[in-house]
């Protein structure tokens, strides 16, 4: 499978148009079919600790992606949630919860219509993996679905100890359980983690997106991005090139919204977005079959 990423990534990375509108709808159960609509979590751990008990729990809202305005508060999810991805085959919204999520720490799902989130394993004790030494469990986040619902992840360190590059992971979304890639050559902070709509990998760091390997997470290349922020824990456009991520102020609960085009490196603020917004992912509905 290598081999054929490998020979995939030399030939020219395909481009598709920018949805041309986004379409503003009322509150509803669902998003109309086929339109892709951007979802995110409020409510980061927020804990005295690295690795303590989160001091609160996250909400599921909609955003506009044209001005990063509130379109709506869908509801609690009930969890702390630090990673957010969509997955077109199972039609199932997945996310990951904090270290120090006071409930569960593992891969649950939300309901997209309520914001109610629900334990995949709820047995299952930080994603199967044994406990790091260097770290309170397991700091799984920034996830993403390849278009055959294939789960990836990141896990890093703050501040990572000298010499300990990021892993990659790869969960299991029928189980929870992670697989870890050690090594991936790359140590990130401000990451953002994301399939774009060919399935190519991009991990957005501040500076710098890198194109990955999703065998293992090591990167193929990179590109510098231009002016060199951060834009965290965001999603790819089903409809086009541009990814959307968030840029934090330092010590504030404020968040700007902000997309990157990974063909030659901008990055553009979108504008100022919901306060203490924490994870984000683009969902979109399958289109109704017309049987004649």
């Amino acid at each position: 499978m290598k081999a054929l990423w490998r020979s995939a990534i030399s030939s020219t990375i395909l481009t598709a148009a920018m949805l041309a509108a986004f379409v503003h709808q009322a509150p509803a159960q669902n998003p109309p079919p086929g339109v892709p609509v951007l979802l995110g979590t409020t409510g980061a751990c927020d804990n005295a600790t690295q690795g303590g008990p989160c001091t609160e729990k996250s909400t599921l809202v909609q955003v506009d992606p044209r001005n990063g305005a509130l379109v709506r508060t869908i509801g609690p999810v009930g969890f702390t949630v630090n990673g957010l991805a969509w997955d077109a085959t199972s039609q199932k919204l997945y996310a990951t919860t904090a270290v120090g999520d006071v409930v569960f720490h593992g891969l649950i799902t939300i309901d997209p219509a309520t914001g109610a989130g629900t334990p995949v394993n709820p047995s299952l004790v930080n994603f199967g993996l044994p406990p790091d030494p260097q770290f309170v469990g397991s700091p799984i986040h920034s996830i993403a679905i390849d278009s055959k619902g294939n789960m990836v992840g990141w896990y890093n360190k703050f501040p990572p100890p000298v010499g300990v590059t990021d892993t990659f992971v790869r969960i299991n979304t029928a189980t929870g359980v992670a697989t870890t890639h050690k090594n991936t050559r790359l140590s990130t902070r401000t990451n953002g983690l994301a399939f774009n709509n060919h399935d190519y990998l991009w991990n957005i760091n501040a500076g710098t997106a890198y194109l990955l390997d999703p065998a293992d997470g090591k990167p193929f290349a990179s590109i510098t991005l231009s002016p060199p922020k951060a834009a965290a824990i965001g999603d790819f456009n089903p409809a086009g090139i541009q990814y959307y991520g968030l840029n934090f102020a330092p010590g504030t609960s404020t968040a700007f919204l902000l997309k990157v085009n990974v063909k030659n490196g901008t990055v553009t603020t979108v504008g100022q977005t919901v306060d203490d917004l924490h994870t984000l992912a683009f969902i979109k509905h399958r289109q109704p079959h017309n049987c004649r």
